[in-house]
């Protein structure tokens, strides 16, 4: 298996046709056929299937996809890495952080990236967990900042706690619940959650289950934190966030605390990447930026 044979396959899973994929190589579709049989030969397996809607992806070739496009982009870190080490100082990162981090410790780990690698190009996206698992596995970020639930955190990715955060219930100020203290009370209001598998909302009505608590007649489902935390602050939505939120501005303005006598399990807030697949050497530093500075706000809060 060789890197011409990997970027012919991935040219014919990102196109869906030889042709396609010919086109986009600038190679003949010979050359594109050939490629994919020598990688079928080489794996002793079936890999598309040809019909008249096109080229189709047999389980085997799926999976496959997934490993070469980690491949590919492990051997770009590589090359980046080499260029950092003979003097130059451009590189891309990418990297999921939680709505916590985006909003709070994001803006000066990047400050401080910023002066050390002016020329490194950063993309960060919203650290949900279901799209951070995906996007670890292929390879389209780095790692992220990211809160876990246990059985997330499993043989194929590493896990590196940086701070426990206790889950609390926010509402507007104002709003007729924001004095309750009894879960009997919530459970009738409406609540904005994101139910993504593996989301933080679906661990939490999961633990309102094992407890035999009553779960939440009206949800609303959001797919991001803006819109969550936006139908909270303007209308008698209730949330569910790590209590760290309502120590970054403006939005501890916008949100009061339910003084509500019932611990949720807490979340781990921590680095998660890819087991087996080092960071770039800029990843590295950026992923040392955020250890840096969640212990510095830990510190803080402590004094």
């Amino acid at each position: 298996m060789k890197d011409h044979h990997l970027k012919a396959w991935l040219a014919l899973v990102e196109t869906g046709s030889i042709r396609g994929a010919s086109r986009h190589l600038h190679l003949s579709q010979a050359a594109v056929t050939k490629a994919v049989r020598e990688l079928e030969q080489d794996l002793d397996a079936p890999l598309i299937v040809r019909s008249s809607r096109g080229v189709q992806l047999t389980e085997c070739g799926r999976q496959l996809t997934s490993r070469a496009r980690l491949a590919q982009a492990q051997l770009a870190l590589a090359r980046q890495d080499i260029q950092q080490l003979l003097g130059g100082k451009r590189g891309h990162v990418a990297a999921a952080v939680t709505p916590m981090v985006l909003l709070g410790a994001l803006p000066t780990v990047i400050e401080r990236f910023t002066k050390i690698m002016p020329l490194a190009e950063l993309t960060f996206e919203e650290g949900l967990m279901p799209h951070v698992l995906h996007a670890l596995r292929d390879g389209s970020i780095d790692f992220a900042v990211a809160a876990p639930a246990e059985e997330e955190v499993s043989g194929e990715f590493d896990f590196e706690p940086l701070r426990t955060l206790e889950t609390i219930v926010v509402c507007r100020r104002g709003h007729p619940m924001a004095n309750a203290t009894e879960w009997s009370q919530l459970a009738e209001c409406t609540w904005a959650m994101t139910l993504s598998p593996g989301s933080h909302h679906c661990n939490l009505l999961d633990y309102l289950r094992r407890a035999r608590l009553p779960l939440p007649t009206r949800i609303i489902r959001a797919n991001t934190f803006g819109v969550s935390w936006n139908l909270m602050a303007r209308s008698d939505a209730l949330l569910a966030v790590p209590v760290g939120m309502l120590e970054v501005e403006p939005y501890a303005q916008q949100a009061t605390r339910v003084p509500l006598r019932l611990e949720f399990p807490p979340l781990r807030l921590g680095i998660m990447k890819l087991r087996d697949a080092p960071l770039s050497l800029a990843a590295d530093k950026l992923a040392e930026l955020f250890r840096q500075e969640i212990a510095s706000s830990q510190c803080e809060r402590a004094a």
